[in-house]
């Protein structure tokens, strides 16, 4: 009898069981004050994994930032060397027609002294008092811009006075307030629920712009991470079931997910020594069921052995 009959065709490659996760990091520098949580403690989200306080290096630069000129600062600068510029300029031009006058008495004093002695004509002495009165108006004159340009110089500055002391109580309202919120013992919730992974600060450890205080594995996100070579590619496609066997010889079923068609090379836990670099495609293996799912947890980091059936007719 013709019995047709099938072969089993399987394809073996390493995995490993994930969890998706999120790194803890901060904007800004930080103090840890109390860890309230353990490496492996289950989180729900809204709990408090943490206290901390903002860090401030030096209070110095936060005062230096702000303590500067601005645009207003400036206008009152320009406004006060222009002024200053003017009454130079009108003390200098009082000061020539200063000396133009004492030279004019001077010459009506010698005018006067000839007219007496009969050897000049006093016709010439009014036209040149009146050029002296004319010269004394202009003085008188000048006087009374510079007077205007002290009194304004003089409101510049008490004007440019109030608003620095209002710039510096600004100032001083802003360090407060910072200061403030420095000392305030803040909280870290978790957004999501999950499992705490590596804690990498401690109490009183500071935190930098650039670390991570922990990492939350977000739980109910389990999967394997499969590498399977290129030369399978077409063996492999999305909703296909695997089988999973942990190093405990536990077995399990999987649906693939995802694969990630551009390839990798191999976790240097799979690739053997003094070997080129393997690469190979990537697969996302999910439970096939919730309930097997949370045994998953158990194997979280460790290796598996995902196996591919193929069936092929002879």
């Amino acid at each position: 009898a013709n019995k047709g009959y099938e072969k089993f065709a399987l394809i073996k490659v390493n995995g490993q069981v994930i969890l998706e996760k999120m790194s803890v990091n901060f904007t800004e520098e930080i103090r840890i004050k109390k860890m309230l949580v353990n490496e492996g403690d289950e989180a729900v989200a809204g709990d408090s994994l943490f206290s901390y306080v903002v860090e401030t290096p030096n209070n110095d630069d936060y005062i230096s930032t702000y303590n500067k000129y601005d645009g207003n600062s400036n206008w009152y600068l320009r406004e006060k060397m222009s002024v200053a510029r003017q009454i130079e300029l009108k003390r200098s031009d009082k000061a020539g027609l200063k000396t133009l006058v004492r030279l004019k008495k001077q010459e009506l004093e010698e005018l006067k002294q000839r007219v007496y002695l009969g050897s000049e004509l006093s016709h010439k002495i009014e036209p040149l008092k009146t050029k002296i009165q004319e010269l004394e108006n202009e003085i008188a004159s000048l006087n009374s811009e510079i007077r205007v340009l002290l009194n304004y110089r003089k409101k510049l500055e008490r004007q440019e006075a109030l608003s620095m002391s209002a710039e510096a109580a600004r100032i001083q309202d802003e360090i407060n307030a910072k200061a403030a919120f420095e000392s305030l013992l803040l909280y870290y919730t978790t957004p999501i629920t999950g499992l705490i992974g590596q804690i990498s600060k401690q109490e009183n450890e500071v935190c930098y712009q650039s670390e991570s205080v922990m990492t939350i594995h977000k739980l109910g996100q389990i999967k394997v991470k499969a590498y399977f070579p290129p030369k399978y590619a077409e063996k492999i496609s999305l909703g296909d079931e695997v089988d999973l066997i942990f190093e405990d010889k536990t077995k399990s079923k999987g649906i693939i997910q995802n694969f990630y068609i551009s390839t990798y090379p191999l976790p240097p836990e799979f690739q053997k020594r003094y070997e080129p670099v393997t690469r190979s495609i990537v697969v996302d293996i999910v439970p096939k069921d919730e309930a097997e799912g949370e045994n998953w947890l158990s194997y979280y980091k460790m290796s598996v052995q995902v196996i591919k059936r193929t069936f092929t007719g002879l």
